[in-house]
């Protein structure tokens, strides 16, 4: 009887481990296409001030883009790709902001690694001379996204730092982000990771400093089975002061694949 029982007991328990989800096991999380796959995102950005000396409702700057993004090469960790701008367009409240070329139709060749951290530019190819420089800083290891460096559960969490300094002709940028990611789900082949943290930003426009600091939070949405993102929010408040001037700013952040037509 006793035999008949552990049986019985091994049966169940043998049945409850096969039922579980796949989901509740650890994976390693990693970002690698196959060379020559071509992906197409719509991304969309604004950002609102709240200042008493600009009082209005309406965005400081919007930006709306499609892009499409080809993988040149994967060797081990490292994953090259080709990145067009079909559309940009950007509108601006503040006068100067919207003095940014048009960015449509160009094109530059970038590297990432396979937990997502943007490793620099490798080509700019088509941009303008102060986009590229500005685009190399914005590359160079300064990406908040991270992959965590072994097997993660759902649950599981890890903190990534970066850091930036950008040159903007006149001006300057130096940003510090130390950000917390957790492995929220895995559903299929698509894993869900929420990332917040802090922000830390100094700013000299042409003589003229100002300095932020604030959140960050958001969700990246990966297919490990194509390796490439799905989606990606972000949220960012920040609190600045300049020439004794207090604003505060939030800016939201949208990245989406477009599906084949």
């Amino acid at each position: 009887m006793k035999s008949g029982i552990r049986s019985a007991a091994a049966f169940a328990t043998l049945a409850l481990t096969a039922a579980l989800p796949l989901s509740g096991q650890a994976t390693l999380l990693r970002i690698v296409p196959p060379e020559g796959q071509v992906s197409r995102y719509a991304f969309s950005m604004e950002s609102r001030v709240e200042s008493p000396m600009m009082p209005s409702s309406d965005p400081l700057l919007t930006l709306r883009a499609h892009e499409t993004q080809t993988i040149l090469s994967v060797a081990g960790e490292v994953i090259r790709m080709r990145t067009t701008m079909d559309s940009v367009a950007m509108t601006a409240a503040m006068p100067g902001a919207d003095m940014m070329p048009d960015l449509s139709g160009t094109t530059y060749t970038a590297e990432m690694d396979t937990r997502g951290r943007m490793l620099g530019l490798v080509d700019g190819e088509e941009l303008p001379d102060d986009i590229e420089m500005m685009m190399e800083g914005m590359l160079e290891n300064s990406d908040y996204f991270l992959l965590p460096e072994n097997e993660v559960g759902p649950g599981d969490s890890w903190t990534g730092i970066a850091s930036v300094g950008l040159p903007m002709g006149d001006a300057s940028m130096a940003a510090e982000t130390e950000l917390t990611h957790t492995f929220v789900s895995l559903d299929g082949n698509l894993a869900t990771i929420s990332f917040e943290g802090s922000v830390e930003m100094n700013l000299d426009m042409g003589g003229m400093a100002m300095e932020a600091t604030g959140d960050l939070t958001g969700e990246s949405v990966i297919d490990l089975a194509e390796g490439r993102y799905v989606s990606q929010e972000t949220r960012m408040n920040l609190d600045m002061v300049a020439a004794g001037m207090a604003m505060a700013s939030e800016t939201t952040t949208t990245m989406a694949l477009v599906p084949d037509p």
